[in-house]
């Protein structure tokens, strides 16, 4: 009983290595923030590409992300190398990634001359298909490796904290930048234009980024004792749709889309509103030193609740926190003596339980790989991880699809290559603005949880599983060592 607590307990991974596979996220985001964030400003408001045609380009390349991610998940899972399944891919992927983000984001700088507008949806269709395709070629192998770097769930938990944290640090530089360079460039303070602040940033965060990322393939290993034989690639696909749990997670994300239509709106509205893009780093600042202290946190809630419960528990809370900050803040929602503090108390709260909710589901996906091992005596974490990258890129290309389609409707308009705000009769586009940074996505993302009704791989249910994949590795393992042995004295 004593040897099986201390092999539970055993440390694989260094704090050097964790840290490392942190800073290495932090790498990899710093682009996929830059597009996140700022797709639809950039591509309408920047670029000059009618809304219409993003939505289209949008949607199109979401569903072929749901043919791309799983066949990636599946060439990785069936990779064999001498410096495993995982890690080759992160050798490799950082530069060409690079220049993708660089391209993409100088297209309005690059296309500046140009006045069809046909050019430009082509160049955007391309540019952006690019890049998503070397992004899925980094970011499934990235978060597999949080399964495969260590037997202990102690210490995937320490790495994928270490990376949700250290991402959301320098990651975070893209949402300081952006609305400073903005309202830099509209004052005409730094003689850019957005086209031109676009290029700089996509040049930066390529730049940075790569070489950050680089550290991913460098610095880890993977210790996740793997079957020696490549599975089939059609095994990889039925694994898949045999993992109940997975499956009921990638549900809850996908209800949970609209959550995600705030970042686009957040934009819009201090700009428009309010009048200052620069406004929104004031208003984050309480929210991300609370984001950061809560990673802390995470230890102390997971030994008090299940990951179920925390997951339920902190939906609800961001629900009740925006509701209650909409209708404070109902009928001054353009007064920022008012308003910036409001979004600031909204920022401390939700970045707190948001902050944890980088970790936990992502830990979740992670006791699904083992849950498959259980079941089926193989590990997946191409094909499992492939879901949570394409859960990712398919909510946040659906809900800025979502945001872009809305646009029209609530009153804001094209007019040359800016996006302005229009009265219109019936229509209050500063208030549905308020509402749709504060709380219509997180009231509507409360459909999220319906499939965490049917959701049971947890508690004393994963633990009993835990204990029995141990004992499996350890003889996994033996068996390998034994045949390697004779393999030598037979050589």
């Amino acid at each position: 009983m004593q040897a099986a607590e201390a092999a539970k307990e055993r440390r694989y991974v260094g704090v050097k290595e964790t840290v490392l596979y942190g800073v290495a996220n932090g790498g990899q985001v710093i682009g996929y923030n830059l597009i996140r964030s700022q797709l639809t400003f950039y591509l309408v408001t920047v670029f000059g590409i009618p809304s219409e045609a993003v939505t289209l380009m949008v949607f199109v390349l979401g569903l072929w992300d749901a043919f791309n991610d799983p066949l990636m998940g599946s060439i990785v899972d069936r990779t064999r190398t001498r410096y495993g399944k995982l890690r080759p891919y992160l050798l490799f992927v950082p530069i060409p990634l690079g220049i993708a983000t660089v391209v993409f984001f100088g297209g309005a700088e690059f296309l500046s001359g140009v006045e069809s507008t046909m050019a430009k949806i082509v160049y955007m269709w391309i540019t952006y298909f690019v890049w998503e395709f070397f992004y899925t070629i980094g970011d499934i192998p990235f978060w597999g490796l949080s399964a495969a770097i260590s037997p202990s769930p102690g210490d995937r938990s320490r790495c994928i904290t270490s990376a949700r944290f250290l991402s959301s640090i320098i990651g975070g530089v893209v949402g300081i930048a952006i609305p400073i360079f903005i309202d830099l460039s509209t004052a005409g303070t730094i003689g850019w234009d957005l086209k031109q602040v676009f290029l700089f940033m996509g040049t930066l965060a390529a730049t940075v980024g790569m070489l950050l990322f680089f550290l991913g393939g460098l610095k880890t290993r993977e210790r996740a004792v793997q079957s020696a034989d490549e599975p089939k690639l059609l095994d990889c696909f039925r694994f898949l749709f045999k993992n109940k749990p997975l499956l009921l997670i990638v549900l809850s994300n996908i209800l949970g889309t609209v959550g995600g239509i705030a970042d686009v709106f957040t934009q819009y509205y201090y700009k428009l509103s309010l009048g200052i893009a620069s406004l929104s780093i004031l208003a984050g600042i309480p929210g991300t030193v609370m984001g950061f202290f809560a990673y802390l946190l995470i230890p102390w809630f997971e030994k008090r609740w299940t990951s179920k419960q925390i997951v339920i528990r902190i939906a609800l809370i961001k629900a009740i926190v925006t509701t209650i900050i909409f209708f404070l803040g109902f009928r001054n929602y353009t007064d920022p003596r008012i308003i910036v503090p409001l979004l600031s108390l909204q920022g401390f709260f939700t970045s707190a339980v948001s902050s944890i909710s980088m970790v936990v589901p992502t830990k979740m996906v992670g006791d699904t790989v083992d849950y498959m091992e259980w079941k089926t005596g193989e590990r997946n974490e191409g094909m499992t991880f492939s879901l949570l990258t394409f859960i990712s890129k398919l909510t946040g290309s659906l809900s800025t699809g979502i945001a872009t389609l809305i646009i029209p409707f609530i009153g804001l308009q094209e007019v040359g290559a800016d996006m302005v705000l229009v009265e219109t009769s019936g229509v209050n586009t500063r208030l549905w603005l308020w509402a749709l940074v504060t709380m219509i996505p997180q009231v509507l993302s409360l459909i999220s949880l319906i499939p965490y009704a049917f959701y049971d791989l947890d508690g004393e249910k994963l633990k009993r599983i835990q204990a029995d994949i141990r004992e499996h590795r350890e003889k996994l393992s033996k068996e390998m060592t034994a045949q390697h042995t004779q393999e030598e004295a037979n050589g």
